[in-house]
């Protein structure tokens, strides 16, 4: 989630188009996510809706990709600050992440039907804190354990019956009443589970790290990231059509559509499992390619496929012509978190609940105006400033403190990421 610093120059970083690709990025992920967010992913007639077979998914993938790539421009992109400016630097992420997630625990209050990802978000960038310092190979290793790993992990859980007991948003309630719940829905029941979504992290942490102004680096993130998607679809195809897995999970996506009152005709009950399964202790769902399924299969595609847009539109973003059409995506995808929280807010009210394609269409008019206008009259987002504003601070009182191992010259590297 961006903080709108990202649009700004940071030292040791090369060209403004490259920022501006990045918050188009973020913007293309944000409207996508509004998408998601207002259709359904199976409609009443049993079939998988366009949005489900599109973004869904997907574009959550990309949301946090691009959240890593912004925690790499916090830390000193290209170079990483060392010393005592990295340790100063720390201190501004952990404020941001119990910013961040308090305002996303506050608007499930708004949203009860919707899993807002911003606590989800305070977890990674808490988790991402000890990555920070790591080179990119280093990173990229630790990307492929977790896509690993992390479902192995939702397997046994799945396995040994443990499911939230949290309806959906999750909220301050939540966190005392029930935080041992609360905590597992962060790390491995929820939506947005951080023992999956830490590899986009992770990943994104390492493109950040990489030149993204050379058109041979955004070059070979598109195709390597449209390899990577294409590979997994097609190895998810074959497992589930030509090696009999989609057999195996038919009873349980059965189950999981009379649950939801869809019906249970085979046509339905295959299309659930295709494109909207639920984890079930089975290691066949390992297979399964379906939106949020957070399987090996899901999380290379969906990776892939995050790799692919951030490419092309590092490549689209040199032209000249581009970037001036483009300028309001990217002034929208500077302000996610402002824009993202009055989404959520607008679901809660049911406004044009009934129509999603009018709704769909107005909040995306809606959030380009106010956009535009905020960032031409007044520059960084609202809900940005704020963040951004304690977290800098934070950043800069840290620079003060004396740390266990400090020279009498602060030993700090007086390049790269010196905050402002």
């Amino acid at each position: 989630m961006s903080d709108g610093t990202t649009t700004a120059a940071v030292s040791g970083m090369p060209t403004k188009e490259r920022f501006l690709g990045v918050d188009v990025a973020r913007g293309v992920a944000l409207f996508a996510m509004l998408a998601a967010n207002i259709w359904e992913t199976i409609d009443e007639d049993g079939e998988p809706t366009f949005v489900a077979m599109t973004v869904e998914g997907r574009s959550a993938t990309l949301f946090v990709l691009v959240a890593g790539i912004s925690l790499a421009f916090f830390t000193g992109g290209r170079r990483p600050v060392q010393g005592r400016d990295r340790r100063a630097a720390r201190v501004g992420l952990v404020v941001r992440a119990l910013l961040i997630g308090a305002i996303g625990l506050a608007l499930g209050y708004g949203s009860p039907n919707l899993e807002v990802i911003l606590a989800y978000y305070a977890v990674f960038f808490l988790l991402a804190i000890p990555l920070v310092g790591l080179r990119p190979r280093t990173l990229a290793c630790i990307t492929a354990a977790l896509i690993v790993i992390g479902p192995l992990v939702i397997l046994g859980a799945t396995s040994l019956g443990l499911e939230s007991l949290v309806d959906e948003s999750l909220t301050f309630n939540d966190a005392f009443t029930d935080p041992i719940d609360f905590l597992l829905q962060l790390f491995v029941t929820g939506t947005f589970p951080a023992v999956v979504f830490m590899a986009y992290i992770c990943a994104g942490l390492a493109i950040g790290r990489l030149d993204l102004s050379s058109t041979r680096v955004a070059t070979r993130l598109l195709i390597g990231g449209v390899v990577l998607a294409v590979v997994a679809w097609v190895t998810s195809s074959v497992l589930l059509f030509d090696l009999g897995g989609l057999q195996h999970l038919l009873p349980a996506a059965a189950s999981d559509a009379a649950q939801e009152g869809l019906p249970t005709d085979p046509a339905t009950v295959t299309n659930k499992a295709l494109w909207d399964m639920e984890p079930t202790p089975s290691w066949w769902w390992l297979t399964v390619r379906s939106h949020h399924a957070c399987t090996p299969i899901d999380a290379v595609h969906t990776l892939g496929t995050a790799m692919a847009v951030l490419g092309a539109v590092l490549l689209i973003t040199k032209r000249v012509a581009a970037r001036h059409l483009l300028w309001p995506l990217g002034a929208a995808g500077a302000m996610t978190l402002t824009i993202y929280s009055a989404h959520v807010l607008v679901l809660g009210s049911d406004v044009l609940s009934d129509d999603p394609l009018d709704l769909y269409l107005v909040s995306v008019a809606a959030a380009l105006a106010f956009a535009m206008l905020w960032r031409h009259f007044v520059g960084q987002g609202p809900v940005e400033r704020i963040v951004g504003t304690a977290a800098g601070r934070a950043r800069r009182a840290a620079m003060g403190w004396r740390w266990n191992g400090d020279r009498s010259d602060s030993g700090s590297t007086a390049g790269p990421g010196r905050p402002r």
